[in-house]
């Protein structure tokens, strides 16, 4: 490991930066669905658990190849904060669940009452949510960039992105950009294979664009 280059973690931010967006914009968008309105539900419930999906597979790739690393290599006064990422992954994976659920009820019916609820359990879990990226920016990225190397790094990336199909990740990819800063999308390019990037790029920039039409068709209370 001492011959390898280390990890540098900051891309990660961009991906933070994409989920804070996108939860956050979760409860009003929800919300803004009229009663009734079967296929601005699709469009929505859809996107939710597209959202779920991409969150669970984000942090259990930190479970699977970030985690056992550090306990690892890093001191033994870092155990703490491992145990706390845990608890909130824990946590957040709960309010997940609840969100993955209604979300699936809300998408069968359509129903008032059943949006009302989904946008509740989207807006109880932004607390915890804030919280752990925060926390995960300001402690984990600097234990990682110094005790992974930059192929474990990139091992840890490519397998939240192998989680899910090839079109969402061209869609990951172009939520991630949106906003970005140009340092932020160098991070981006440095993350993943020059193909991705050169032909994925476009692709996934359209394919969100199309994606943020589709929901502020679907919700008046689209921020996206």
């Amino acid at each position: 490991m001492h011959n390898e280059k280390m990890a540098d973690s900051r891309d990660m931010i961009g991906a933070h930066d994409a989920m804070r967006r996108e939860f956050g914009a979760m409860p009003a968008l929800i919300a803004g669905v009229p009663a009734g309105d079967a296929d601005g539900t699709d469009v929505v419930a859809r996107h939710v658990l597209m959202m779920v999906d991409f969150l669970h597979a984000h942090h259990t790739s930190e479970d699977d190849h970030v985690w056992p690393r550090l306990r690892e290599r890093c001191p033994d006064d870092v155990e703490p904060l491992i145990e706390t990422m845990d608890r909130q992954h824990a946590f957040i994976d709960g309010e997940l669940e609840a969100l993955a659920a209604g979300g699936r009820r809300w998408r069968a019916s359509a129903d008032a009452t059943d949006r009302d609820a989904v946008a509740a359990v989207a807006e109880r879990l932004l607390p915890a949510l804030y919280e752990h990226l925060e926390l995960e920016e300001e402690r984990i990225l600097p234990l990682i960039d110094r005790y992974l190397t930059e192929r474990e790094w990139k091992a840890a990336v490519e397998a939240s992105f192998g989680k899910v199909t090839f079109a969402r990740r061209l869609l990951m990819l172009g939520m991630a950009l949106n906003e970005a800063s140009e340092e932020q999308a160098q991070l981006l390019r440095a993350a993943v294979p020059a193909v991705v990037w050169h032909v994925g790029r476009p692709i996934g920039s359209r394919l969100y664009r199309t994606h943020r039409r589709r929901l502020a068709s679907a919700s008046r209370g689209s921020a996206l």
